[in-house]
């Protein structure tokens, strides 16, 4: 049989390269990205096996504009990692019918666009999703273009929106820039940026964001031992106003960390406690969209982190392990309706159950339970090969050292658990030594 292409389809497919292709063109400027940005994008993102199947980053760059170029349509491969790197939705970029699809808000566009600010959301949805499946390290850059896109669309006044209800999407959107950055371990950038984001929010007067923000200016000053200024924050915060339960529940989480850095244990786990009792009930109708990610896994990495700030290690394993292993087991993420037909698939909460292993990793070198640790170092060196996390990767190193220094023999590490704390180094590039 054979498989030659109907020549008036052919024709057809020919006739919309040249639309697809400005298309994309279009998106990606809107996006703020550059061939050769698009180019590295997509080897970041891509799969293993389709990455190991790319081009070199130069012949991905001819491949980018022939595309555009309309020389050739993409195939389905070229066309989600499109849609990944520009944050829009296949159907958007690729759809043949495109005489009423509005284009991008760009400078010297005379087209009617699309709202902006839905644009700006549908972006944030995309984020969450990478974010959520692969880690925010390698889509931080990416997450910062797009803050900076819909800022200067404010500044410029070139979109289209209601302009409270974009610098509130833009808020939103600083806030998921700020949360990149914290996870690339980029920890100045990420405070700066939340400060610009928190701006927007209250200039929109959408407090519930600006409280979102206030929470994770704690978080940096939880996680880098700021105690007594993340401890004031999250206090000021719940005495300021009548929260929603999950947005309370969110700075006592936030305050039982501080507490227990502080070295203060019974108000450290009163504290957490209460924030439990909020968690643990169902969503309430004064609960924002963005507590969805504050579930019961979430809830037990905190227990599982807050008795690793006190020292006590074996109380916090279990913990740590049932964090890991309710992502694990969670249904998929799905953008609420203005993001268009995307829904997170294969191991979507990877970056957050890589995050809770290594934490439990630590915890059991640190007790110097090899046994226990090679199982779980199996696990993570999995997870090392797609998820990518620097401010987790600080403790994964931390881990492997130790695991690398105890030396091996009847009451150190086995061989097996030190070659794979070898190769987890080498595949990071880590000189971490065995002295």
């Amino acid at each position: 049989m054979s498989a030659t292409i109907p020549a008036e389809v052919h024709r057809n497919m020919s006739s919309e390269n040249p639309v697809i292709g400005a298309r994309l063109r279009a998106a990606r400027k809107a996006a703020g990205l550059t061939v050769a940005d698009v180019a590295e994008q997509w080897r970041e993102l891509a799969p293993l096996r389709v990455r190991r199947q790319l081009p070199a980053l130069k012949d991905l760059e001819r491949t980018i504009r022939g595309h555009e170029a309309g020389e050739h349509a993409p195939g389905p491969r070229y066309r989600l990692l499109w849609a990944q790197v520009v944050g829009r939705s296949e159907d958007e970029l690729f759809a043949a019918d495109t005489a009423t699809r509005p284009g991008p808000v760009l400078a010297g566009n005379r087209e009617e666009p699309c709202d902006y600010a839905a644009t700006v959301r549908d972006t944030s949805q995309h984020l969450i999703m990478l974010d959520s499946r692969f880690g925010g390290t390698v889509i931080a850059d990416l997450a910062v273009r797009a803050f900076h896109t819909a800022r200067s669309a404010l500044a410029s006044g070139l979109h289209n929106s209601d302009e409270q209800d974009l610098q509130a999407a833009a808020g939103e959107a600083g806030e998921i820039a700020a949360w990149t950055l914290y996870d690339a371990d980029r920890l100045s950038e990420s405070r700066a940026t939340v400060h610009e984001a928190m701006l927007l929010s209250r200039l929109a007067g959408d407090r519930s964001m600006e409280l979102f923000e206030l929470s994770h200016l704690a978080l940096l000053d939880v996680h880098q031992r700021h105690s007594r200024e993340a401890l004031s924050i999250a206090e000021h915060s719940i005495e300021g106003s009548a929260l929603a339960p999950r947005v309370e529940a969110l700075f006592k989480l936030r305050a039982a960390r501080a507490l227990a850095q502080g070295g203060d244990r019974a108000r450290a786990i009163a504290t957490l406690d209460q924030a439990a009792g909020a968690l643990q009930e169902s969503l309430h109708p004064k609960d924002p969209h963005w507590t969805w990610w504050l579930d019961s896994s979430e809830l037990a990495w905190h227990r599982g982190i807050l008795h690793m700030e006190l020292g006590d290690l074996e109380t916090a394993m279990p913990y740590l392990d049932e964090a890991a292993h309710g992502r694990l087991e969670r249904d998929p993420y799905m953008p609420n309706a203005q993001a268009g037909p995307v829904m997170a698939r294969g191991r979507e909460w990877g970056r957050a159950a890589y995050n809770d292993l290594v934490h439990l990793q630590l915890a059991l070198t640190l007790a110097k339970a090899w046994r226990e640790t090679e199982a779980i170092t199996a696990t993570v060196f999995d997870f090392t090969r797609e998820v990518v996390s620097a401010r987790t990767e600080v403790m994964l190193r931390a881990a492997v050292r130790s695991v690398l220094r105890a030396g091996r023999g009847p009451s150190g590490p086995s061989s097996t658990l030190a070659d794979l704390a070898e190769q987890i180094a080498e595949a990071r590039g880590w000189d971490v030594g065995s002295r």
